[in-house]
Order: C-alpha cells, then sequence, then structure tokens
C-alpha cells in the first residue's frame, strides 16, 4: 500500500469524512489514493485559504478531525492564513503540503519551498516526512498532537515520492479522544463557596468557549439571578431573548452590558471561555474587574490570568467544570440565593419583522430583518468588516440558533469559505452567512464550491461599495481616508446569475420580507442575496477607533 493511503487510511479511522483542498503536482498522489477510499468525500475549494476556513469550521461544529491539503509553494503559502486561524480557534486540523521529490531537494525545482518554518508558530506539530516507511507513525505522533492537551493544527510536508512509495506497515490503530480536564474538587469547592457567599450577587461573561455548556449556563443563571452577557465570540453562548439576557460586552456591545459588567452592583464577574483579550473587553476595560472577584473558567490554564488576575482560576472544560459547580449548588435550599438576585435592566429584545412600510432602509435595518425573520434553529455565520458590527449588535440569538464567527484572528471571506464548512458539518440545518462585498471579492468564489457540491446556504451580501470598516474607521480616527477605499458598485447579483447561481437584490424593505427568506431558506441550492445599502451610518465599532488611537507607535 502507498504511504500517503495508510496515514488517510489512519485518519478515516480517527473519523475523518472530508479532504479540503487544492490539487496538484506534488499533493496528487494524495487524490489519487481518495479514488481508492470512498468513504472520504474531496472538497475542492477555489482557494487554498477558503479551503482551510471550511476545515476550520467543519471541526469546530462537528468535533471531527479535518484535512486540509495545498500543493508545495503556492499552496503552501495559502494555507498559511488558515493555519494561523486554526491555531488561533485551538482547533485539530491537519495541514498536509506537497513538496518535491527528495532527491530534488535543494535543486530549485518548480514551486520548491521550505514550508515547515512558516508553520512553525501556528502549528502544535510541524514536520517534513523524509523516508515512507516513517509516515505512519508520524501522522500517528501528528494526529496525536492535534487532540492532546490544548487542542490546535498541525502540519506536515511530504515529497511527492514518498506519498508514492509502496511499503509494508499497519494501520495505526485510531486514538481515543482524552477525558476533559477538570479542577480539583478543593478548587471547587472553593469556588461553589463563594458563590454561596456573594453578598451583592455576580454577573456572568461567556467566550466562544462557553457554548459547550449553553444548558448549564442558563441553569446557572436561572438559580443564582445573575445576568449574563457575552464576548463577541460568545454571542449565541446564552439566549438573547432570555429574561437575563444582557447582550453582547466588547466590541460592537450592547449599551446594557457595558452599563452593567462596568457597574458596581454586583460583588462577582463569573468568566467563562474566554482570553479576555482586546475584543471581548473594550479594550482591557478595568472597570470590567474593578472591585470585584474574578472567577476565570478556561480550558487553557495559559488564558487565566493573562490580562485579568482572578481570584479563583479553573482549567477545565467549561461544561466538565460548571456541572460540577451545578452539583454541589442545586443542593443547596434555593432561598440561599435571594440575597444575590438584584433587579438589572436586562433585555429580552427578540424582535419581529419590519413591514415593507419601515421608513428606514440602511445596513442596520437590514441585519435586524434577516434575523428577526431566521428560523429558530438557524446557524448565522458572520464575516469580518462593517456588517459583523451591526451583526454583533443587532441580531437576536434565540436559544436554539447559533453565532460563528472567527473574530480573533479576522481574516475577510473567512465567513464566506466558513459557512461551507458549518453546512457540512450539519446537513440539515438552515445556515445564512452575512457578509460584506469585500469580503467577496477576496472569497466569493467559493460561493461556485457551495454551488457544485449543493450546499444550500444563503449568502447575505452587504453592498456598500467600499472598505466600509476600514472607510468609517479612517472618518472617525483620521477625518479623511483614500478615495481608493470605495470603489464603482459592482453588480453581485448579475455577476453570481452569470455563474447559474440563484440571487436576490434588495433595494428596500419591501424586497426583504419573511415570505422571501423563507423562499430562499427553502432552496435545494445556495442563493446569494444581495443588499444594496449607502452605508454612510457610522458602524458601532468605537472601541475598536479607540484602541487605534491609543495605540503608542
Amino acid at each position: 500500500m502507498r504511504a500517503i493511503e495508510i496515514g488517510l487510511r489512519f485518519l478515516a479511522a480517527n473519523g475523518l469524512k472530508y479532504v479540503f483542498g487544492i490539487p496538484a503536482g506534488s499533493i496528487n498522489a494524495l487524490y489519487d489514493a481518495l479514488l481508492d477510499l470512498p468513504e472520504l468525500k474531496s472538497i475542492i475549494s477555489k482557494h487554498e485559504t477558503g479551503a482551510g476556513y471550511m476545515a476550520t469550521s467543519y471541526t469546530r461544529i462537528s468535533g471531527l478531525p479535518s484535512l486540509c491539503v495545498g500543493s508545495s509553494g503556492p499552496g503552501a503559502t495559502n494555507l498559511v492564513t488558515a493555519a494561523a486561524n486554526a491555531m488561533k480557534e485551538k482547533l485539530p486540523v491537519f495541514f498536509i503540503t506537497g513538496s518535491v521529490p527528495t532527491g530534488k531537494i535543494g535543486k530549485g525545482g518548480a514551486q520548491e519551498l521550505n514550508a515547515l518554518p512558516l508553520f512553525e508558530s501556528i502549528t502544535k506539530y510541524n514536520k517534513m516526512v523524509l523516508y515512507a516507511g516513517e509516515l505512519p507513525e508520524i501522522f500517528l505522533e501528528a494526529y496525536h498532537a492535534s487532540i492532546s492537551g490544548i487542542p490546535g493544527p498541525v502540519h506536515l510536508s511530504i515529497p511527492i515520492d514518498v506519498q508514492m512509495t509502496e511499503i509494508k506497515s499497519e494501520i495505526p490503530a485510531a486514538i481515543a479522544k482524552p477525558a476533559p480536564v477538570s479542577p480539583s474538587r478543593l478548587e471547587l469547592e472553593k469556588v461553589e463557596e463563594h458563590i454561596m457567599k456573594t453578598g451583592n450577587g455576580g454577573a456572568v461573561l461567556l467566550g466562544h468557549g462557553a457554548k459547550s455548556a449553553r444548558s448549564l449556563i442558563v441553569e446557572f443563571a436561572e438559580l443564582t439571578g445573575w445576568p449574563v452577557a457575552t464576548t463577541p465570540r460568545g454571542k449565541g453562548a446564552f439566549p438573547e431573548d432570555h429574561s437575563l439576557s444582557l447582550g453582547v460586552y466588547g466590541l460592537s456591545g450592547n449599551e446594557t452590558a457595558t452599563e452593567v459588567l462596568n457597574g458596581t452592583s454586583h460583588d462577582t464577574l463569573l468568566v467563562i471561555g474566554s482570553s479576555l483579550g482586546e475584543l471581548a473587553t473594550r479594550n482591557w476595560d478595568e472597570r470590567l474587574v474593578e472591585g470585584k472577584k474574578l472567577i476565570h473558567i478556561d480550558i487553557d490554564q495559559n488564558e487565566i490570568g493573562k490580562n485579568f488576575i482572578p481570584t479563583f482560576g479553573l482549567a477545565g472544560d467549561a461544561f466538565t467544570v460548571l456541572g460540577k459547580i451545578l452539583e454541589k449548588l442545586k443542593g443547596r435550599d434555593r432561598s440561599a440565593f435571594n440575597g444575590s438576585r438584584r433587579s438589572f435592566n436586562t433585555i429580552s429584545r427578540k424582535l419581529s419583522p419590519y413591514s415593507d412600510q419601515f421608513p428606514e432602509w440602511n445596513t442596520k435595518v437590514a441585519i435586524q430583518q434577516i434575523g428577526a425573520c431566521a428560523p429558530g434553529n438557524t446557524r448565522f455565520y458572520i464575516d469580518i468588516g462593517e456588517m459583523m458590527t451591526y451583526s454583533i449588535n443587532n441580531l437576536c440569538i434565540t436559544g436554539g440558533q447559533d453565532f460563528d464567527i472567527d473574530i480573533n484572528f479576522g481574516g475577510m471571506g473567512s465567513g464566506i469559505a466558513g459557512a461551507l464548512g458549518a453546512k457540512l458539518a450539519e446537513p440539515d440545518r438552515p445556515v445564512v452567512c452575512i457578509t460584506g462585498d469585500g469580503c467577496f471579492f477576496m472569497h466569493g468564489f467559493e460561493v461556485l464550491t457551495a454551488k457544485e457540491y449543493n450546499l444550500p446556504i444563503v449568502f447575505v451580501i452587504i453592498n456598500n461599495a467600499r472598505l466600509g470598516m476600514v472607510y468609517h474607521g479612517h472618518m472617525m480616527q483620521y477625518k479623511r481616508c483614500l478615495d481608493e477605499f470605495s470603489q464603482p458598485r459592482l453588480d453581485i447579483a448579475s455577476l453570481a446569475d452569470s455563474l447559474g447561481i440563484q440571487t436576490a437584490q434588495i433595494h428596500s424593505l419591501s424586497d426583504l420580507q419573511p415570505e422571501h427568506i423563507e423562499q430562499w431558506l427553502s432552496s435545494k441550492k445556495p442563493v446569494i442575496v444581495e443588499v444594496v445599502v449607502e452605508g454612510n451610518e457610522i458602524p458601532p465599532m468605537g472601541e475598536r477607533v479607540k484602541f487605534l488611537e491609543d495605540a503608542i507607535f
């Protein structure tokens, strides 16, 4: 059996279903092997970076491994951004790049590149396989590294001749997923006692890592009466139509969340699954923790205390840790929490659809309308740019919905490609991608990939004929900007129509009513909805601009 086939069969035994990437000379042996592996489906993207975003979102949502493949040279460099994104998201994505034959290394072959230095800082395991007989063991080591401890991506550079070499080797056995980590019983008891004794009660801030514990968080909030906010990345970890919801704190956050979390009406702040970085904390606003006891739960010990020193730091999986805390709290007399129950100005803001007579038409109204009309099990995949600020601020994510955004690394176009991975992970769930014209120009042709694989995703493209966040950021910070930040408006719907993709072009609320959204979501194929707006209103991004203004160069 060829060495590369043994590696692929090992990954398949560990749950691999999809291979994302683009075929090319130095990686073609891998694609040839797929013909003998019907259990693995090849998803050929339009760009390697897009393939990496698909792989990352698929792994995050499904919990299964994904493989992303690129050629030597430009294929490898195109995967660097995707690998960095996977590292930031702490996801076990397997990256493989090809290489010139081992006997030709260093001779200046076509597309030759030493890719290892490029991937060194953005992967947990990074190696070139020079001997075919070592490939099975290296695959085993790499995959184990990707799922052990704090998960993360790995990279193998495999010369084409190594891939093709016939070897006699057993396929390594599948690896069991490691058990969830959890703090000691003593650490948990200290936190439980503190929660019970908190005089003015507390408040909760949820990051993306809290999403595994949604049901437990609702139970905790209703037991204690503590109000709940999320970071932008954590949006969706708590239903925003719940009476204890404060909305989003951080970049483009809600006024209610800012007022309550920065206020003094509670003694304790419970943070779950957030590194408390810039975008999550309004530029590390000290008022968030000032005068409060901080309980910080995160799966990564390195994130605890990195930005704010906690009173109690618990390293562990959110579901496991919160479940153990609740076991003890539920055993107490419920009246013990009465002193913790305070009157907060929480928000229950599930919006009704606007009629077509609503006088305004802008990005905010369009995004609110989409959220109000979307089904209760919709997964929203948000791209990077001006439209994300309105989505963070104005989409109301209910208990059955999900909200995804790769905001930490922040690659434009990640939402378009990521939506494909999301749909592959959950084929029966409605997926709505909200993106912008700038993102579309970067990775928009992945909508053609969606068409080719019959993935019914609704791509909402906010077309304001400019790099909106850049334009408004410069105007807010410098009071001027280059004319080139804007461009002549492209008719995106006509372009998509020429690709054979169903389209709709929206100029007013009369074009964006519940029956329209229902029709698009019922399609069996992707739909592009171009929302044409002027985009002159200032988006809710002031905290990001303030951070840049305060920077010292």
